[in-house]
């Protein structure tokens, strides 16, 4: 070697001022970075049969923690995992350029990856139930906060590896938790076997992303800092690959075509500029996932500020409420029991200024279930506060027919929510020396959709009190929408309401079209009435719209319209 080619070797291994500063500062030493790579490569290509035995056993118990729902479960899986070793060495390898080591430590990152999916997925397909729990939940929704984190644990794991032996070496107990792959890899199993939720399967495999590139990039820039790609530490790599028996999956790599012969490729900032680039690749879905996230948080806060406006205290209160997040608008939908009703002021009030607080148009769907003292009683005075018995067997046929007129008087006086209307009353009575308080009433309304449980109790509870027996047993069946779209090659729609029609006689339908004289109009007259409907009127819209068919009890007032959600 000449003194020209021995004074480019000297420069090449010489740290640049910079590295010098960090090697100082984080403890490294010039003759530390032999050292470490060959303390870090050893870590990495160590997968041998228990390797793979605890790395099976760490998918098992965070599948196991995520379907208990448990975070210390979870929590003891991520630090029995031993993926730390591998994932180090594919950074020390982008930062050294020993493509050797980065091929063994990708395979081995690789297989650990998929035998944790496919055990994560032959354990959750054994199980009994497949519930979505919180710490499930909590995997699929990945931000850029995410990989924040990750790039924080790449770091402290980069550092402890440098550590050599130094008391930071305590902290890989918790660069374990906080690298986290296991988890995400465990949820994604239990999406594929789980149905094949692609939702679940996407939002972890995102996650299991950035949290490997994120570590990934750290590690590379913290192996730079300190000099690891000078020559003094590629000639070390060269000769442990000499000295070095491998084993396992990552001696198979090795017997590849070419991979043997594998060098340095590369130069440092390029590859560090190749990790980076596939970090900003995955930045990109987790940065809109996290606008989502503080939209529907600014959403939310604005609605519950304007529900100051609806919410009275000893008038109105909420009995429920969703968010519903669309393109650009959101759309709340609140249930309420009031005593004195909310006013369009006050809806208008409230769109107003839960618009003006989320930065966007909020639509609110209102529905309103009066729960005035004033209801019981004017149902009881429909039943003239007498309590019905059977006691008499001459009396029965009489005594039910009159208590099921009554209820159905009663039925038809409920406070049903805006938008629903009763159209049937079923008494079921046992027989005997029963009171009907102790038997069942069954309700039928239409609806958009059926009431929720709370309301359905409301309600029950003020048949109950205007009857006079705490006893007696209500039931709600939702029979249908009181208005339906009909297009002209579906016919469901019009099925739908022909049953509804023949098992609840005496109710009167409107077809509402562009075309009211069409063919297609007199066939939908014909069948309703050939399904028994005596009354079928026919409208002409003025819009170019699908035809509308809506129901509606006779005993409705003439001309009032079909109460609709506000």
């Amino acid at each position: 070697m000449d003194a020209d080619t021995a004074g480019q070797e000297r420069e090449r291994s010489e740290p640049s001022p910079i590295e010098e500063a960090a090697g100082e500062r984080l403890g490294v030493e010039r003759w530390d970075r032999p050292l470490i790579f060959r303390d870090a490569a050893d870590a990495a290509v160590d997968n041998g049969l228990s390797y793979w035995l605890v790395l099976l056993l760490s998918g098992a118990i965070a599948t196991l923690g995520l379907a208990m729902d448990s975070s210390a479960v979870v929590i003891g899986a991520m630090l029995v995992a031993p993926l730390l070793g591998p994932i180090m060495g594919l950074s020390l390898a982008l930062a050294v350029g020993d493509s050797r080591l980065a091929l063994q430590s990708l395979a081995i990152v690789g297989g650990s990856l998929a035998i944790v999916i496919v055990t994560a997925a032959g354990l959750t397909a054994l199980l009994p139930f497949h519930t979505l729990t919180l710490e499930i939940s909590s995997r699929i929704t990945p931000t850029t906060l995410d990989l924040g984190v990750a790039v924080c644990s790449g770091l402290v794991g980069a550092l402890v590896t440098i550590a050599r032996g130094k008391r930071l070496s305590a902290a890989i107990p918790g660069v374990a938790v906080a690298v986290a792959l296991i988890p995400p890899l465990a949820v994604a199993g239990f999406g594929m076997a789980a149905g094949w939720q692609t939702d679940v399967i996407w939002g972890a495999l995102l996650l299991l992303g950035a949290n490997l590139a994120g570590i990934v990039l750290s590690g590379v820039v913290v192996f730079l800092l300190i000099g690891m790609h000078r020559s003094d530490v590629v000639d070390a790599a060269r000769k442990w690959h000499e000295d070095t028996e491998i084993t396992g999956l990552a001696a198979w790599i090795c017997r590849l075509p070419g991979a043997g012969k594998a060098k340095v490729f590369g130069s440092a900032p390029g590859r560090a500029l190749l990790v980076l680039a596939f970090v900003a690749a995955l930045a990109v879905p987790l940065t809109v996932a996290l606008r989502e996230v503080i939209r529907e948080t600014r959403v939310s806060a604005a609605i519950e500020q304007a529900m100051e406006l609806i919410e009275r205290e000893g008038t109105t209160s909420v009995l429920w409420r969703s968010v519903e997040l669309g393109p650009h608008s959101s759309t709340v939908r609140v249930r309420v029991a009031t005593t004195v009703g909310v006013g369009a002021d006050v809806r208008e009030a409230f769109t107003t200024r839960a618009t003006e607080l989320a930065g966007e148009p909020v639509d609110l769907r209102l529905e309103q279930l009066p729960v005035a003292a004033g209801d019981a009683s004017a149902l009881q005075s429909l039943l003239h506060g007498r309590r019905i018995d059977v006691t008499e067997s001459a009396m029965w046929p009489e005594t039910v027919a009159r208590a099921r007129e009554r209820l159905e008087q009663a039925a038809w006086s409920l406070p049903f929510p805006q938008g629903a209307e009763a159209i049937g009353v079923a008494l079921h009575v046992e027989g005997g020396d029963t009171p009907i308080g102790s038997d069942s009433v069954e309700v039928s309304y239409l609806a958009p959709w059926p009431l929720e449980p709370q309301t359905e109790e409301v309600l029950g509870g003020a048949l109950r009190t205007a009857v006079g027996h705490p006893g007696l047993r209500t039931s709600f069946h939702h029979a249908g929408p009181a208005l339906l779209e009909l297009q002209q090659t579906d016919t469901t729609a019009l099925l739908t309401m022909i049953t509804v029609l023949r098992r609840y006689p005496g109710l009167r339908v409107a077809v509402r079209s562009a075309g009211a004289d069409s063919i297609a109009t007199a066939s939908i007259v014909a069948a309703l009435r050939s399904a028994g409907v005596d009354s079928v009127d026919v409208e002409r819209r003025s819009d170019p719209g699908p035809m509308e068919l809506r129901m509606w009890r006779t005993t409705r007032s003439p001309g009032r319209e079909p109460a609709t959600l506000q």
